[in-house]
């Protein structure tokens, strides 16, 4: 899958596209850790809701693969369902940066 989808960014003004890269690059990490706090206490509901909070931006900006992780992070913490999770979250973590910097680089 690939980190983003260039169609998505395209549709945006580009007037406020950096704008909303550098919110994304703000925002992202404090939710990525309350998701990480959520799961680590098995609150896999509260975990869910953050998920799904992060994928709303996620999709926004076209960051498929991260948007997709936090999908199924969603799905785990409304099923309170914790197997996998931790593995999920390890690759999200590792992709924030990564994804971010293609988001950087195409504004």
């Amino acid at each position: 899958m690939k980190l983003l989808a260039p169609e998505i960014l395209q549709q945006l003004p580009a007037v406020i596209l950096p704008r909303l890269v550098v919110m994304f690059g703000d925002g992202t990490p404090p939710i990525l850790s309350e998701i990480r706090q959520y799961a680590d206490a098995g609150d896999l509901h509260a975990m869910g809701k953050s998920a799904h909070k992060l994928k709303g931006s996620c999709v926004s900006l076209g960051a498929e693969h991260m948007a997709e992780l936090c999908k199924q992070l969603q799905h785990k913490g409304e099923n309170n369902d914790a197997e996998g999770v931790s593995d999920m979250l390890e690759e999200l973590e590792l992709l924030y940066p990564m994804t971010l910097e293609a988001l950087q680089e195409a504004v």
